[in-house]
């Protein structure tokens, strides 16, 4: 009988100098959010990563049988609705369609009968760039106060890209560098389509009742999307759902052992032989006008996973400093936009 992983918190565990970098960056957190709306040119306080969306789609979560998890049972209901966000990461809301293909889809399933739900942000990408917590956390500070610089009365904020560089630069000073470089290059490789129709992939864990998984979403259909280095994203997306809907196969793989499978080792991708993609739920986007989600109570959003059940929360050290960066991010956020 194959073996599984369960989950511990020794997989979360964060030294005392990251618990430190960890207070600083959060602190910056909150005032990059305050200045976001006069860098982003908007009527309310933005996100300080994945500022810029390129619209919602709503639609039906069906859980389906499987070996791995019963989605029924852990969001206590079948009638399951989701909200998916498609987005950028940069911290800045750009114009038009010259942005780099890397992009995010954050995706909220819940329940339409009770206050149940699961939030999973997702990238374009199965892998990051280090394992190293501190370095990017030194990294995530330099961005922010440069963010924050830019935001300020009389910015010198070129004085921060210095800093920003060298934080950036010290990631490959690493005794992981093949695979960081590795890495890179598969962004660089990144192949510009319409954003809805890339593999989505968590950034890290999460838990699955007492086991430990990964999570991609991938279209069901064998539809090949053309390349498009100019492509408008948020105006594509809005004609694509006028005509079309999709369907996407909500998938997990669940870790087997901590060489094959490893929980913090963001930087190699798990292989199928070690362990397979398990369906647990389709999603269903029927045609639509998302022209109609345009509005500020849809951007207050929060996809936060750790406001997910215990059965769902995300697992590993990265994702561990990401629960105070998102907590932070939210709350601010929402108390600006005056939002309960």
């Amino acid at each position: 009988m194959k073996k599984f992983l369960t989950y511990s918190p020794k997989y979360d565990y964060l030294t005392a100098e990251e618990e430190e970098l960890l207070n600083e960056d959060v602190a910056l957190i909150e005032k990059a959010v305050s200045v976001s709306h006069k860098l982003n040119k908007k009527r309310i306080s933005t996100r300080n990563a994945h500022a810029k969306a390129f619209g919602f789609v709503r639609g039906n979560f069906i859980p389906v049988n499987n070996k791995a998890a019963d989605f029924s049972k852990i969001l206590k209901g079948d009638n399951l609705g989701v909200i998916i966000r498609y987005s950028h990461p940069n911290f800045f809301v750009t114009k038009g369609g010259g942005e780099y293909p890397l992009y995010g889809c954050a995706i909220k399933i819940y329940n339409k009968n009770i206050p149940v739900s699961a939030k999973f942000p997702l990238v374009n990408l199965p892998v990051f760039i280090t394992n190293s917590v501190s370095k990017f956390l030194k990294l995530h500070i330099k961005a922010n106060q440069f963010f924050i610089s830019r935001g300020t009365p009389f910015s010198l904020s070129f004085l921060k890209v210095p800093g920003l560089l060298k934080s950036a630069l010290i990631l490959f000073f690493d005794r992981e560098i093949l695979p960081i470089l590795n890495n890179t290059v598969k962004v660089l490789d990144i192949e510009k389509h319409l954003i809805n129709g890339y593999n989505y992939h968590s950034v890290g864990c999460f838990r699955l009742e007492d086991r430990i998984v990964k999570i991609r979403l991938k279209p069901s259909g064998n539809e090949k999307f053309k390349p498009d280095a100019d492509i408008d994203q948020a105006d594509a997306l809005k004609v694509w759902f006028l005509k079309n809907d999709l369907a996407l196969d909500f998938q997990v793989q669940l870790a087997t052992d901590e060489k094959k499978t490893p929980v913090n080792n963001l930087l190699k991708q798990w292989k199928e032989k070690h362990s397979e993609f398990i369906t647990v739920g389709k999603i269903i986007l029927p045609k639509q006008d998302i022209s109609q989600y345009g509005s500020i109570d849809y951007e207050n959003l929060s996809f936060n996973p750790f406001e997910n059940p215990e059965a769902l929360l995300p697992v590993g050290r990265m994702q561990k400093i990401r629960q105070q960066i998102y907590n932070k991010s939210v709350a601010t956020r929402q108390s600006l936009n005056r939002i309960q």
